[in-house]
């Protein structure tokens, strides 16, 4: 005698992935026949289509349904960690924020100070080059201390050219933590001259105005237009 496994009698109940695969499937198939790429030719044709575009419809409303309701326990679950944690996400960076706003006009005058350093070498290290070259050119070759001096004056320049270089190439940081903070310059454009703008995109990337004009006239069509200059506004019959 053969023996049943568990549930071998009774079987679970299809889930609602189950079932509307199942459902879909069938109308997918059903619909294969009629819409084989032959227009509709009679009125039973187009009853029969047209029954078949309000039960898929549905099918697919109520698939919808059943997959918001599956998700819902996942989202609820999901918002609640972010619930949870958000608000300490956000504290820390409000004072992170804070933190950096405090630090941005110390970090700026270190900058300033800086620059100003790096100016002074190398204004200093230009004119021992300059001094050394004047002393080169003016040694006589046959006068061993005018060219010792002369060597020791180029050796100066090239030390001071170090030091203006290094000087040149610091930082403005705050070092207190695991990661030093400075700097970052940000850029944002400001819109001056919209007539200069419009026709550099024009010559530099036609494409994308074209694509942001048909953008604009698009959300002005939706809003009702039907006449835009510069645009055709084409009527298109579609069955809904």
């Amino acid at each position: 005698m053969e023996r049943l496994g568990i549930g071998g009698n009774n079987p679970p109940e299809p889930t609602p992935h189950d079932a509307f695969t199942a459902h879909i499937g069938d109308l997918f198939t059903e619909a294969t026949h009629f819409l084989d790429g032959e227009p509709i030719s009679t009125e039973g044709q187009a009853t029969a289509v047209s029954a078949l575009l309000d039960q898929i419809r549905k099918a697919s409303k109520d698939a919808d349904k059943a997959r918001a309701e599956e998700k819902k326990p996942h989202d609820d679950a999901g918002k609640a960690v972010q619930a949870k944690w958000k608000p300490l996400l956000d504290k820390a960076d409000l004072a992170v924020n804070a933190a950096k706003k405090a630090l941005a006009p110390w970090l700026l005058k270190v900058e300033e100070e800086n620059r100003a350093k790096a100016e002074a070498a190398r204004k200093e290290a230009e004119a021992k080059a300059e001094a050394a070259h004047a002393a080169l050119a003016a040694a006589d070759t046959s006068n061993l201390a005018a060219q010792a001096e002369a060597e020791a004056l180029v050796k100066e320049a090239a030390k001071a050219d170090k030091l203006a270089t290094k000087a040149e190439g610091a930082k403005a940081h705050a070092t207190g933590g695991a990661r030093a903070v400075g700097l970052r310059s940000y850029f944002t454009p400001e819109l001056t001259d919209p007539a200069a703008a419009l026709s550099h995109y024009r010559a530099t990337q036609p494409g994308a105005l074209r694509a942001f004009l048909v953008t604009l006239a698009e959300t002005d069509v939706l809003n009702g237009a039907r006449t835009i200059p510069g645009f055709e506004v084409i009527e298109e019959r579609r069955a809904v």
